[in-house]
């Protein structure tokens, strides 16, 4: 038997598109002459659909737009993730074949940690039923159903099926493709039958689906792998097939970001964004993401200088803008800041110059920018990056200003990894911005260092706190600083409100800002 893995890219709450790129994938899986064709958890609505749930219209047009699909299932059996209303809603996968809706399987096991919320909405199942496709059995899965029950996949093949179809919304993270190969491996092994796994593709707000839908034999091993980032079908049987490349880590989170971006810029209705080149590492990174996500032509670069920004900064981000091809304007902000500060001259009569003057200068620039995106449709790309976010190192209301922060969950040290991959090839970021120290250039002569401690130092202690809640003695432990750590500790603590505030991120690590770290505003524990 054939089968095709149709790794879509839907958008949530789209309905009727969605509904109508299933059956154009089934239409193509069938003139590749597969007898099975496979499609994400939650294919009809994307997912998370979150609180649309909550909407009974929804809920039907969901169900409208199935019956829809299972009227293009001639000559193939189809396995289509939709919302199923019995006494309450069922995250499910519908088996559809020629014309007729065969059976549904009803999820059993609900995630209800980090950014997933199931259990606000659905109903667990506890049956799994079997299903049959060209004469061979078959069992179904529903993503974490095959993460928290080892047993599972043994007692499906125990009830006689030939092999096991697990449909799945899985987020990407730096890492995660080598975790989910070991989990099916050993799920198919420990079943002793094959495993087809359709995962989703695409961006949807902070979250990448990667793809990566693959086939694992009842040994284990590794049969048919499709392309990750991007939608494609892969048609397979279960012996053998196709094993798409595996990407290094930096280079899957360049693609998780180019991916997350270009969705969220199209999917809401942008088509261009505007950034703001400093010459430094985080708006050069930024920017050839965008360029790689949208195209030269719609990315903009503005430099805005002030009297303490340095001729070499131009210099960069001029020759970052010609390397990649994209719009380049300056607007100096000089005349702007002494405008303000002449307004506020009689206010602050008799007071030290500080952070206040330093953040007018990140707050000019911010409404500069969402000036240019009001009056020609940009959308802003923030280039702030997970380091600064963390310890609370930027300006509300100035380089927090966006519709998107691009690399807000890239720490510092990663930011230049990245810079490294973007030129392995050739020099498209200046070589003297990997060179020079970072520097807001907010006041003559600043350096980051003097505000905050050495991002090598910072990275892995915000790692530990962070992304695996060590308390601060078990950070301690590791061999740093008490005092550094208590400082690093209570700058991340005190910038909640500012992380409220700021644009979305795209999740890239295990543990993001945003929907998978709600951490209180008030909030005065300290470990």
């Amino acid at each position: 038997m054939k089968a095709a893995l149709a790794q879509i890219n839907p958008i949530v709450g789209d309905l009727k598109g969605n509904a109508k790129k299933i059956k154009e994938f089934i239409s193509k899986a069938r003139d590749m002459g597969a007898g099975l064709v496979v499609f994400p958890e939650l294919a009809t609505t994307g997912y998370p659909p979150k609180d649309l749930l909550l909407k009974p219209s929804f809920i039907r047009e969901n169900i409208a737009s199935l019956r829809g699909i299972i009227r293009e299932t001639g000559g193939i059996t189809a396995v289509v993730g939709f919302v199923e209303e019995d006494g309450g809603l069922y995250n499910s996968a519908a088996v559809i074949r020629d014309g007729e809706l065969i059976g549904t399987q009803r999820k059993t096991h609900l995630p209800n940690y980090d950014v997933f919320d199931e259990k606000r909405y659905f109903k667990a199942a506890s049956e799994y039923r079997i299903f049959e496709a060209e004469g061979l059995k078959f069992g179904i899965t529903i993503c974490e159903d095959i993460w928290v029950d080892g047993v599972l996949c043994t007692n499906i093949a125990e009830k006689g099926a030939r092999f096991i179809v697990n449909i799945s919304a899985s987020p990407f993270h730096a890492g995660k493709l080598g975790e989910r190969d070991k989990l099916i491996s050993t799920r198919a092994k420990t079943g002793g039958v094959p495993v087809i796994y359709c995962n989703l593709v695409g961006g949807q707000d902070d979250l990448v689906f990667d793809g990566g839908s693959c086939v694992f034999n009842g040994r284990g091993e590794l049969v048919a792998r499709a392309r990750r980032f991007e939608e494609t079908i892969l048609v397979t049987d279960l012996v053998r097939g196709k094993i798409a490349p595996r990407e290094e880590m930096i280079e899957e989170v360049f693609k998780a970001l180019v991916l997350g971006i270009r969705d969220y810029v199209l999917k809401n209705g942008f088509s261009k964004v505007v950034i703001g080149l400093s010459g430094g590492i985080d708006s050069s990174v930024t920017a050839v993401l965008a360029r790689e996500a949208l195209g030269k032509e719609n990315v903009l670069g503005v430099f805005m200088p002030s009297k303490v920004t340095s001729r070499e900064s131009f210099e960069d981000a001029k020759k970052l803008a010609d390397n990649l091809g994209i719009g380049f304007t300056v607007i100096p902000i000089t005349e702007t800041l002494e405008a303000y500060l002449k307004t506020l001259s009689r206010e602050f009569r008799g007071t030290r110059r500080d952070a206040t003057e330093e953040n007018l200068q990140a707050r000019i620039r911010g409404n500069i920018l969402m000036a240019l995106s009001n009056k020609f449709g940009y959308l802003v790309l923030s280039t702030g990056n997970k380091s600064e976010l963390a310890v609370g190192y930027t300006t509300l209301y100035g380089d927090l200003a966006g519709g998107l922060a691009a690399i807000s969950d890239v720490p510092k040290t990663m930011v230049y990894e990245l810079a490294r991959y973007i030129n392995s090839h050739r020099e498209i970021i200046p070589r003297r911005v990997l060179e020079k120290e970072p520097s807001a250039e907010l006041r003559p002569g600043q350096k980051d260092r003097e505000d905050i401690p050495p991002y090598s130092l910072l990275d892995p202690i915000l790692h530990a706190y962070i992304e695996e809640n060590k308390s601060i003695e078990e950070i301690v432990a590791l061999g740093y600083d008490e005092a550094l750590v208590r400082d690093i500790v209570w700058r991340v603590d005190r910038s909640e409100y500012k992380r409220h505030q700021a644009p979305i991120g795209i999740k890239v690590t295990t543990k993001a800002f945003g929907s998978g770290r709600r951490m209180p505003i008030t909030n005065r524990y300290r470990g």
